[in-house]
């Protein structure tokens, strides 16, 4: 039974590498093809990698938080169907064909040359039955032949027994062999150790685990590493914040009010619901709003496409929240954003400035809903207000145009 890698998958066309969330299977568990054996995330979605087929897990190389480029092994799978391929490559028995070198032993066949002397035995006396006068001549060929065929049989012994003599000197290599622990030799196997350089320290000189040398560490990078990569594509766009306070009607899902009530302002402002490509503003045929979840590992945003007209959003927006937050989106989940809706109002947040997700041209900003003192008619009384902040990409649009968007979101509000 031989080991196959278990490779970090390619989920998406631009996707170079996945961080490693948390493995379901431990070293030595069984699994079966098709059965969940690790989750990975790239910088859209948390995806489950499954086994390619049935084996045990033999070695987990990647530890969760471990960023994997695509293709390259994340652990290693013991699988009988290697054992189906083995026989296909293994060479080596071909290669074992030298033993029909001794063909050269038809060195044996030379004695068939000493059979076939006799031959010339009878021909001799037809030899000496033509020419009597050199009788005495015969008898010297014929006592000289049969000498001719013993080097001959003497030449092929010795010649043969040489080289195979001289192929099992090399093998008393393989005696010397270091006496090590089994985690000490499993270790030094994976790291590429020479087991015959290090020094034991253990009873009758055997090598322990702690006298290898130290493992160098390298730097884990998580689920922050690829935030932090896409808000430094952020930091390049030219973008501006527009601060309002909103009048928000009593009761409800806060998000979901707002996720409906900025879809379809910007369904409104189709200018704003666009991103800036090859030099120019390219509009979008549908609004795609990225929510922005809080998860165990990281921030996520899956998308809702076109949300404000769906009559049952407050039900789909608590089934993506939930699967968002166990790892269970789809990448089809992950992509399609136009916008983002960022509400931190549940974290006592006032007001708060977001970033741009590029390509994305707007992204609101939701603070705390709370009653506050207003300026009424005759006097002052209380209303259930917010403070939102809309981001806009400025080459997409001016302050005018966030100005509007954020009109158009009020009068939906209070709809």
């Amino acid at each position: 039974m031989q080991e196959a890698p278990l490779v970090m998958p390619k989920m998406s066309m631009t996707m170079t590498e996945g961080t490693l969330v948390t493995w379901h299977k431990s070293e030595g568990d069984e699994v079966r093809a098709g059965e969940v054996v690790c989750e990975v995330a790239t910088d859209k979605v948390d995806m489950e990698v499954e086994a390619p087929a049935d084996g045990t897990l033999a070695r987990i190389v990647a530890q969760p938080d471990d960023v994997v480029a695509v293709g390259d092994p994340i652990a290693y799978l013991a699988t009988a169907a290697e054992d189906l391929l083995a026989g296909l490559f293994d060479a080596p028995p071909p290669e074992a064909v030298p033993a029909p070198e001794p063909e050269p032993q038809p060195g044996p066949a030379a004695p068939a040359p000493v059979a076939a002397v006799p031959e010339p035995a009878p021909t001799a006396p037809t030899r000496i039955a033509a020419e009597r006068e050199p009788v005495p001549a015969a008898p010297r060929r014929v006592g000289a032949e049969p000498a001719a065929p013993a080097p001959v049989a003497a030449e092929p012994a010795p010649a043969a027994p040489v080289p195979v003599a001289a192929v099992p000197e090399p093998v008393p290599v393989a005696p010397v062999r270091v006496a090590a622990v089994p985690a000490a030799r499993r270790a030094a196997v994976e790291r590429g150790i020479d087991l015959a350089t290090i020094t034991p320290t253990g009873p009758a000189a055997t090598i322990r685990l702690a006298d290898l040398p130290p493992l160098e560490v390298k730097p884990r990078r998580g689920p922050r590493a690829v935030i932090a990569r896409r808000m430094s594509a952020s930091a390049q766009v030219p973008q501006f914040v527009v601060y309002r306070d909103l009048e928000v009607p009593a009761g409800g899902d806060w998000t979901t009010v707002f996720l409906r009530a900025l879809a379809g302002a910007l369904r409104r402002h189709p200018e704003l619901n666009a991103e800036w490509a090859d030099g120019d503003v390219r509009r979008h045929d549908h609004v795609g709003v990225a929510l922005a979840v809080d998860t165990g590992r990281g921030l996520l945003a899956p998308v809702l496409r076109d949300p404000d007209l769906d009559d049952g959003l407050a039900d789909r927006v608590r089934d993506l929240v939930r699967r968002a937050r166990a790892g269970k989106l789809t990448l089809a989940e992950m992509s399609g954003g136009t916008t983002t809706l960022s509400n931190l109002g549940g974290f006592g947040v006032d007001a708060f400035h977001a970033l741009l997700s590029p390509p994305q041209a707007t992204a609101l900003a939701v603070g705390r809903v709370q009653e506050k003192v207003v300026p009424v008619p005759g006097g002052i009384g209380l209303s259930l207000r917010c403070t939102v902040g809309l981001t806009v990409d400025h080459r997409v649009g001016d302050g005018a145009d966030a100005a509007r968007l954020l009109a158009s979101v009020q009068e939906l509000l209070t709809l």
